[in-house]
This record gives C-alpha cells, sequence and structure tokens, in this order.
C-alpha cells in the first residue's frame, strides 16, 4: 500500500459526522461529540479525536475513541497499532476504527489481539458511502387440506349429497351461519386453528353454537360438524431489501450493529417464484436474520 492510499480524502469531516450520527443512534443515553482534543499522557500533547463516547456508570466515567478513515484502500496493520497507541494515550477504556474500505487480513489480526473493533459504516442514506442492505430471510408458508366430518343422531333420515359442505348451516333460531366450506376457511385464516405441521382432527367448524341443517326432506336436524386438517410446509429462503438503516458493520464478525431498520414489502408471490426453495430439515446456506410464518389463505376480508 502506497503512503498515499492512507491519506483521509477531503470527505473524512462527513465521514466523521456519519459516524458520530449513528453513534448517538446507537447509544441514546451517552455524550457523543466529534472533532474534539483530548490531552496524551505519555505524548503530553493534545490528540485529536474523531468522535469521542462519554458515559457515566456510577461514579466512572467511560471513555471510548473512535477514529474514521477514509483511506482509498483497506487500512493496514500499521494503521491499527497507530491507533492504539492513540487510545492508550489519551487513556480511553476502548477504541474502535471505521473505515468504508475496510482493513487488510492481517490488520484484522492486530486489531483482534489489541482489542480494538473495526467498523465499516452502513447508512441507507444518499451520501457517498450510501449502502445497499439486504436482511436473509426465512419464509415458512402453511398450506392446509381439509376434510370434514358430519354426523347425525336425531332418529331422522338424512339424505347428504356430495356437496354437503357448501349446504346452508342455521343455529337453533333458525338464522343462517353460513356453510361448512366457506366457515372453515374464514377460520383458518383468522387463526382460528392449529398451523403445526400434521395432522390434525375433530376441529370444531361452528365452535359452541348447535347447528342444524336441512336433512333433504324438509325437515331441520341438529348435525355435529368436524373438520380435519393436513398441514404442510413450504421453506423459501431469499433477501429481503432494507429500506432503511444506520449502524455499524463489525469487519471481523460481518454483523451489523443497529437499533432500528426498516424493510421494504415482503410480497408473497416474489417470494414463491424467485426465492430458493428448500424442504424441511434441508440445510440451509446462510442463517436468517428473520423467520416469517405465512398462512395459505383463501382471501375473505374481515
Amino acid at each position: 500500500m502506497s503512503e498515499e492510499s492512507n491519506v483521509n480524502s477531503p470527505d473524512w469531516e462527513q465521514l466523521e459526522h456519519l459516524v458520530a450520527e449513528i453513534q448517538k443512534q446507537l447509544a441514546p443515553d451517552a455524550i457523543v461529540t466529534h472533532n474534539v482534543k483530548l490531552p496524551g499522557l505519555q505524548s503530553e500533547t493534545q490528540r485529536q479525536i474523531d468522535v469521542l463516547v462519554e458515559q457515566n456508570i456510577g461514579q466512572y466515567t467511560m471513555r471510548i475513541v473512535i477514529d474514521c478513515k477514509d483511506y482509498a484502500s483497506p487500512v493496514d496493520v500499521k494503521g491499527v497499532e497507530e491507533f492504539y497507541g492513540l487510545v492508550q494515550d489519551v487513556g480511553a477504556h476502548k477504541g474502535a476504527l471505521v473505515c468504508p474500505n475496510g482493513f487488510t487480513k492481517s490488520a484484522k489480526k492486530r486489531a483482534k489481539k489489541l482489542q480494538v473493533d473495526l467498523y465499516s459504516p452502513v447508512d441507507t442514506d444518499p451520501h457517498k458511502w450510501t449502502a445497499t442492505v439486504t436482511a436473509p430471510v426465512l419464509c415458512d408458508f402453511r398450506t392446509t387440506y381439509m376434510s370434514f366430518g358430519l354426523s347425525v343422531s336425531a332418529p331422522k333420515p338424512f339424505t347428504m349429497p356430495i356437496d354437503f359442505y357448501t349446504l346452508p348451516v342455521y343455529d337453533e333460531n333458525s338464522e343462517p351461519l353460513g356453510n361448512i366450506l366457506e366457515t372453515t376457511q374464514k377460520n383458518w385464516d383468522y387463526g382460528e386453528y392449529p398451523t403445526d405441521p400434521g395432522e390434525h382432527h375433530d376441529l370444531p367448524i361452528f365452535f359452541d353454537q348447535k347447528t342444524f341443517m336441512d336433512n333433504g326432506h324438509n325437515d331441520f336436524v341438529e348435525v355435529q360438524l368436524k373438520v380435519n386438517l393436513f398441514i404442510k410446509r413450504q421453506l423459501y429462503l431469499g433477501k429481503l431489501p432494507i429500506e432503511r438503516i444506520k449502524g455499524l458493520k463489525d469487519e471481523q464478525t460481518g454483523a451489523v450493529v443497529t437499533n432500528a431498520f426498516t424493510t421494504g414489502v415482503l410480497d408473497s408471490v416474489t417470494v414463491q417464484n424467485e426465492w430458493d426453495k428448500f424442504d424441511e430439515g434441508q440445510p440451509l446456506p446462510f442463517q436468517p436474520l428473520l423467520v416469517v410464518v405465512g398462512l395459505d389463505c383463501y382471501g375473505y376480508g374481515a
């Protein structure tokens, strides 16, 4: 790396301001200032600090210094060691380096031993370092297959048509309750039934209400109605766009430190057509940040 590549660009102050803004969001109870001077305990000179984070814990004041490097190339091991000297000189309890262009492999190794944190900014607002961010998401879509049961105990004939589940059902006051199929589908849509994969037997359709149907001979008889559900799941793995986020990416682990983010729209059609499909128990290539469980619903409004 040439010596010139280690010189901060004219955008350094903007980077310093951005990092201070991010740090204020991450630590709202702390005092965050930028471009300040602290006395060097060993150098006996004023040391310039890009971002200073201070917070009182009991009778103690914790001090963290953050240095911002808008280098054209990744920060090398020399940059890490020089910054560690600054941390010690001002008596800080913790130090962190921020560079949008990252750090060399040797710099990461050295920083780990010196307990210096390494970050790059993650921000979706428009500026030189605007980031495009996605979140790994696992969609767990569940579909149910239904079979219906009808039993009659009244000592009267009952002629059951093939499409009995579309016939109207009434309460004990002869008020219509709907039909078996639509009511069961609504119960599923509204989360009234179990959603665990597998079989679920003898679930109520109209719950505690007494139910009556025409027996096919112009006479209403009391009936017991049940539904059996066979629930299957299909897993989809993909990346959901993050529309808004401010944070710092840990260059050692790849994790992003933030206290809030806003995702884009999760479109089930896009998920099913474009995301990778996985079977239950199949290993995933990466760990999802979010797991979303969705029901294959029948489209009834509230």
